[in-house]
């Protein structure tokens, strides 16, 4: 028996997504007869973890307003197999744990180096504490990887969003 539960090929596409500033991404749609077999009832953003041509995915499928539902293949699935939009690609996946959360290295070196501000991370919600690690996991130099781990410390320790956070900063200048 294999480890992951589900599977299936698709070609990967492009999707849109948010109404101010669209952004596009390259995604796998999700085959309709998985709707009834996951729990989408429970979890709308369900968390999988699998492979896309054999390389490691972590992610949620996200409902579309027609009723689908997609999973962002990343930049690195890309730059290890060199499949693009058009192509086919085989998607193996299981349900993960809804409340796993990848932390950064150098994020989780600054909560352990502050209980104040690692009891406040512990009170956070999943979805809360994705938003700061991919605010720091997402910086492309070691420069702004520590300012972001700075900014969402602070963040973390008031009890604020990051958009919070600079609002506050925008609106001193």
């Amino acid at each position: 028996m294999s480890y992951f539960t589900h599977s299936f090929e698709d070609v990967i596409a492009l999707q849109g997504v948010g109404k101010k500033k669209v952004l596009i991404y390259k995604v796998l749609f999700m085959p309709p007869h998985f709707e009834q077999e996951l729990p989408f009832d429970v979890y709308p953003r369900l968390r999988v973890e699998g492979e896309i041509a054999e390389v490691s995915v972590r992610g949620a499928w996200m409902p579309v307003g027609d009723g689908r539902r997609y999973f962002i293949v990343s930049p690195e699935v890309k730059k290890q197999t060199g499949f693009d939009v058009g192509d086919l690609v085989e998607m193996q996946f299981r349900v993960d744990d809804q409340d796993h959360v990848d932390i950064p290295h150098s994020l989780q070196l600054a909560l352990n180096e502050d209980d104040a501000t690692n009891a406040e991370w512990e009170g956070l919600t999943a979805g809360k504490k994705r938003m700061f690690t991919f605010h720091v996991a997402s910086a492309k130099t070691a420069p702004t990887e520590a300012r972001r781990v700075a900014e969402a410390m602070e963040a973390i320790s008031r009890r604020i969003t990051l958009r919070d956070l600079r609002n506050e900063r925008k609106s001193k200048k």
